[in-house]
């Protein structure tokens, strides 16, 4: 292990030290950790379903895929091991690339959104981190995958969505 993963190795380990002396805070972590995905998931239907929202929501849809599948793409090649029991790669996250991807592609239309999306996105994050499916560097990797993924998807839907027929924009 490089000099780089083993300092993140020993950071994550002292993330989970520390929350764990504390109880609540172990499990609350944990807890956002778990519902990230599901939470997501749900505000993306959430965006699809109300018009004036939709575009954006399948925006953010579009930019989870993309990040998710880039992040995975990634993890296949370099392997890196999860610190908990996971057998399967875990740099970078793709709960991280997808999370960010959406908080990003969200702000993209509601700035004010956007930034609480990305708030709740950290939390889940940390508790990714506390539950040893990921080191920081997974987190911080997957955030600049889901970053990229949602500028390039807003760079494609801002320049073929307005040449659409219809009322396709909110």
């Amino acid at each position: 292990m490089g000099l780089l993963a083993a300092a993140d190795r020993r950071l994550g380990r002292a993330v989970r030290e520390r929350v764990g002396r504390r109880p609540g805070l172990d499990r609350t972590a944990r807890l956002a950790g778990t519902l990230l995905a599901p939470a997501f998931e749900l505000l993306i239907v959430a965006l699809i379903a109300d018009r004036p929202t939709r575009a954006a929501g399948v925006r953010a849809g579009a930019s989870a895929v993309a990040a998710a599948a880039a992040a995975k793409g990634l993890r296949d090649m370099i392997d890196r091991p999860r610190p908990g029991e996971r057998s399967d790669g875990g740099f970078p996250s793709r709960h991280a690339a997808a999370a960010s991807a959406i908080a990003r592609s969200v702000g993209h239309s509601n700035r004010s959104l956007g930034r609480l999306v990305g708030a709740v996105a950290a939390i889940g994050l940390v508790g990714r981190v506390v539950s040893a499916e990921h080191d920081p560097a997974d987190i911080v990797a997957g955030v600049v995958v889901g970053c990229a993924a949602a500028g390039a998807v807003a760079a494609v839907s801002d320049s073929v969505v307005p040449r659409l027929p219809g009322p396709v924009r909110s």
